[in-house]
């Protein structure tokens, strides 16, 4: 005889969730009904869930869900069946609703409920309150045109399943994930089910379920495989870039090259990592910093270092030789030129080409440079073919080339094409921490070389060495240094064999030392706020200041 309780009938109070739950805090355990359960957020859900649907597919990820859902109603089902021993597979169904509350996965409320064991006919009602599968959803991608209460639907149906011992499958009419207010589901037995019977089979088919797990195992495989792939990579090129950082640093002591300052660090590590790459690299930076070092650094430690090395001064030449420098000529192109010539790009071969103060190469050279690195070939003066080149460009300047490029004396497709990797080196003022061993370096090689004596400078002369402003960089210092010790009377320099603006300077003016001090404490600003991308906070915390005072400075120096 059918049972028709009166809608709106809701889970039964019993048994308590005391019963039903047991908490081991001591073990780090939770059981419900002797089996273990796990408590995990339903935005954690809501991710895997995420993860499921963009890895496999909304599809996929429904099928895989709704079985899940089953396998699990059907295990708390037979769990709950053996502890209570219910009399009635109508209550056994009932607590389902109670467990779907109790687990947190949504509020279960049973509207109606129909079964005749004699038939086996069985129809369910619930209406499902704030369904996390719902929101997830919602959350992560939108209203939904069909329902996405999957694993909802699937345990109800194992639950029920393992109750009544018959095929009981569950499907949502209505979904909050959908629009509307509450989720509504009827359940119903196989034969109820009449001709959509196949198609919910198939969603359920633990042959599929198998193939499923299968596929997602292959899945879940390749990604560890891509994965550890690589991490070996880039533990490969982690290994590699350590070779190259011993490289360069054995390459810059081998030439006496200091660089203790963490500025000239980074210049370094920026050469390391751009030398094995075949890309154009233009080094910034004032007169006697350094720059030829640094572009000599690249070649030697990239793939053309058994190549040649060519360089030119661009603003050592007039236009008309620096074209047939660079790109050499044909017998009887102008004046003088009484045989063929090869231009430095085809000197330098597969090696590399270094164009120094590019800042001052005229207009139509310019265009013609263009070409040729754009193109990867040159014509030579006279000539009517083109020759194809293959050396590495690396350019050097002295000056801003942004602002040339913005003052109309340089092109600024040719600035991008030159700039596709920039090195700034600072100026020797802004490093003063490489002072004491250059000083101490160029002391060591000018004492040998002049054949004296002199091996240390004192605390005043290094003091006024320090104050310097050195506008000169280290071609200034080291002049300054050869200068002091042919004046040296003795073992030690003094500060009287220093040149004499190194000694004026030594107390500037206050007028001059605060201009000295705000012009320092801008660049450090100006590099904090580079090296963290503009984060001020970040920026603030390196320079030992506060973000309010932070800000104060970069208002008062007119930095964005």
């Amino acid at each position: 005889m059918p049972a028709n309780p009166p809608a709106g009938d809701g889970p039964p109070r019993d048994p308590h969730l005391a019963e039903l739950l047991d908490f081991r805090p001591d073990q780090g355990i939770i059981r419900l009904h002797e089996q273990r359960v796990l408590v995990l957020s339903a935005a954690a859900m809501g991710l895997l869930r995420k993860e499921l649907i963009d890895t496999f597919g909304l599809e996929a990820s429904r099928r895989v869900l709704l079985r899940f859902g089953f396998a699990d109603g059907y295990h708390d089902a037979v769990n709950l069946r053996a502890r209570s021993g219910w009399t009635d597979p109508l209550e056994g169904v009932r607590s389902g609703a109670l467990l779907h509350t109790l687990e947190g996965l949504v509020r279960a409320e049973v509207r109606r409920i129909e079964h005749d064991p004699t038939t086996g006919r069985f129809e369910q009602e619930l209406v499902w309150h704030d369904s996390y599968e719902a929101e997830q959803h919602v959350h992560h991608y939108g209203a939904n045109r069909l329902p996405v209460c999957w694993s909802l639907a699937g345990y109800s149906s194992g639950f029920a399943s393992a109750c009544l011992g018959r095929e009981i499958y569950f499907r949502e009419v209505e979904c909050a994930g959908c629009g509307a207010a509450r989720c509504v589901a009827v359940g119903r037995d196989a034969a109820g089910w009449g001709a959509a019977l196949q198609a919910i089979r198939a969603d359920f088919q633990a042959a599929d379920v198998g193939r499923e797990v299968e596929r997602l195992r292959e899945a879940v495989h390749a990604r560890l495989r891509e994965l550890s792939r690589r991490e070996r990579l880039l533990d490969r090129r982690e290994r590699e870039l350590n070779v190259l950082r011993g490289r360069v640093e054995r390459h810059a002591a081998a030439r006496h090259f200091v660089a203790r300052s963490q500025a000239m660090r980074d210049v370094l590590e920026l050469a390391a990592r751009v030398a094995p790459l075949d890309t154009t690299v233009l080094v910034q930076g004032e007169s006697g910093t350094g720059k030829e070092f640094i572009v000599r650094l690249i070649h030697d430690q990239s793939p053309r270092a058994a190549a040649p090395f060519v360089s030119i001064n661009c603003a050592a030449l007039t236009e008309t030789l620096l074209e047939s420098e660079l790109f050499g000529h044909v017998r009887g192109a102008f004046t003088g030129a009484v045989r063929d010539k090869a231009g430095l790009f085809e000197v330098a071969g597969s090696g590399t080409i270094f164009l120094d103060e590019i800042a001052d190469i005229a207009p139509t050279l310019q265009a013609k440079l263009l070409r040729a690195l754009q193109e990867r070939e040159i014509r030579r003066v006279g000539a009517e073919r083109t020759v194809k080149v293959r050396a590495r460009v690396v350019a050097a300047t002295n000056r801003d080339l942004r602002a040339a490029v913005d003052a109309g004396r340089f092109r600024e497709d040719l600035y991008f094409r030159l700039a596709a990797f920039v090195i700034a080196v600072p100026p020797l003022r802004e490093r003063t921490e490489d002072i004491p061993p250059l000083v101490h370096a160029f002391l060591s090689r000018a004492a040998s070389r002049m054949k004296k004596d002199v091996k240390a400078v004192s605390a005043e002369a290094m003091s006024a060495l320090m104050a310097y402003r050195w506008p000169g960089n280290i071609r200034e210092l080291e002049h300054a240094i050869e200068r002091a010790v042919i004046l040296a009377n003795g073992p030690t320099v003094r500060p009287r064999d220093l040149p004499p603006e190194v000694t004026e300077h030594r107390q500037p003016r206050r007028q001059d030392e605060a201009l000295h001090i705000r012009e320092r404490e801008k660049a450090a600003i100006e590099r904090a706020l580079e090296r963290f991308g503009g984060n001020r906070r970040k920026a603030a915390a390196a320079l030992g200041i506060s973000t309010v005072t932070l800000w104060r400075r970069m208002k008062q120096y007119g930095l964005s």
